[in-house]
């Protein structure tokens, strides 16, 4: 199954990465690598909207050094992929490897290789393997490794702590906090904070582009605040398309409320999450997976090659597929590229609106993606061995 999605992934660099309307995230990352590299501002030149690691995964379009940049990009991540898959079959099993290896074909076929998220969403992984191994210095330096470059594992840190805090025997709001933790957690804000330094020292204009770039943009077509928004032009509120940020977006005069919504949604999902994982409700790995969900569920952008962020953590702690998340895989897939296609917005002028069925199957998505996170969020947290049910915890060894 694995080589059979590594065919199709393969098959996928002509069409999606080679197509009729560019290469699209890839010429973006190979600017910016060559801009930093060797460009009027070499070494000081950082990308307008990620963070600073963000130019490791850029720079694999410049080694080795071949005019075709687009194909070398991609075959970089499908070694990412197959190494990634490999890896969940060693430390978990051969089925989950399975499952991992056709969501992201069928979620991602026309984003995988031509976009960077593998790489984040691997330290997750390697941080969730470490912390379970009980390496969790490591785990904490994994996490500040993802963050450098997507921002998105930050809000994983709590997860690991409240992991650390169980292996210890310890309970979370005793204080003093155990010296494990404090000194993880050290790590983890030296180096994030490290990182952002250094960023400020090379280029003062854009060491903070990851968050000023999404504070100021609009909801994005794609996320489920925007099919909120979309929700509320069919209840007679104005609303229209719009093309700003490099992505396609909506905008109308419930947006800023929406987001505003949005974002609070992101705190208390995260702090549910917490709450659950601290009274062993659910699991490490699924508490892992459930904040990653809030994120894509309550964050201004949701592009489809986010689902690689969460795809894999469902593999493991699920270990079989779940029809839901095929309905989430294929839906995502059938918006993009086809209905993109199908709505000539792809190398046209930008319409004064989407057409009906656009919005509406990404709404379709949405429902399905927060009905997914719900149903992950219920199903009770299983020993890794035996499937038994863990009870709830009642108390905390001091």
């Amino acid at each position: 199954m694995l080589a059979l999605a590594a065919v199709a992934l393969l098959v996928s660099l002509f069409p999606y990465m080679h197509g009729w309307y560019g290469h699209g995230d890839v010429d973006v990352y190979h600017r910016y690598a060559v801009d930093f590299w060797s460009g009027a501002r070499r070494l000081h030149a950082l990308p307008a909207e990620y963070p600073l690691l963000s130019l490791v995964a850029f720079t694999l379009t410049l080694v080795p050094p071949l005019p075709d940049y687009v194909t070398v990009f991609g075959l970089w991540m499908l070694l990412l992929l197959v190494a990634g898959c490999l890896a969940i079959r060693r430390q978990e099993s051969a089925r989950a490897a399975e499952v991992c290896a056709v969501y992201v074909v069928l979620g991602c076929v026309a984003t995988v290789l031509g976009r960077y998220d593998l790489l984040p969403a691997a330290t997750v992984m390697l941080a969730y393997w470490a912390a379970r191994h009980r390496r969790f210095e490591l785990a904490y330096g994994l996490l500040a490794l993802g963050t450098l470059m997507k921002l998105y594992p930050v809000v994983l840190v709590p997860v690991v702590a409240l992991e650390q805090y169980r292996a210890l025997g310890a309970h979370p709001f005793r204080l003093p906090p155990p010296r494990p933790v404090v000194r993880g957690v050290a790590i983890f804000a030296a180096a994030t904070a490290g990182g952002f330094a250094l960023a400020a020292a090379l280029d003062p204009e854009h060491w903070l582009g990851a968050f000023s770039f999404n504070v100021h943009r609009p909801l994005q077509v794609e996320s489920v605040p925007a099919s909120a928004l979309w929700l509320t032009g069919l209840a007679g509120l104005p609303i229209r398309a719009d093309r700003s940020f490099n992505s396609y977006n909506l905008v109308g005069q419930a947006g800023g409320l929406i987001g505003f919504a949005a974002q609070l949604g992101l705190v208390a999902g995260c702090l549910l999450v917490y709450r659950l994982q601290l009274e062993r409700r659910v699991g490490f790995g699924r508490a892992l997976g459930l904040c990653v969900m809030v994120v894509l569920c309550t964050g201004r952008v949701l592009s489809p090659q986010y689902l690689v962020w969460v795809l894999p953590l469902v593999a493991i702690v699920e270990r079989d597929y779940d029809p839901v998340w095929l309905v989430v895989c294929a839906l995502t897939t059938l918006i993009f590229p086809f209905a993109y296609d199908a709505t000539g917005l792809r190398g046209r002028p930008m319409p004064a609106e989407y057409p009906l069925y656009f919005p509406a199957v990404i709404a379709v998505r949405n429902a399905a993606l927060v009905f997914a996170t719900v149903r992950f969020a219920r199903r009770p947290a299983r020993m890794r061995a035996s499937g038994r049910v863990l009870p709830p915890v009642t108390s905390w060894r001091a």
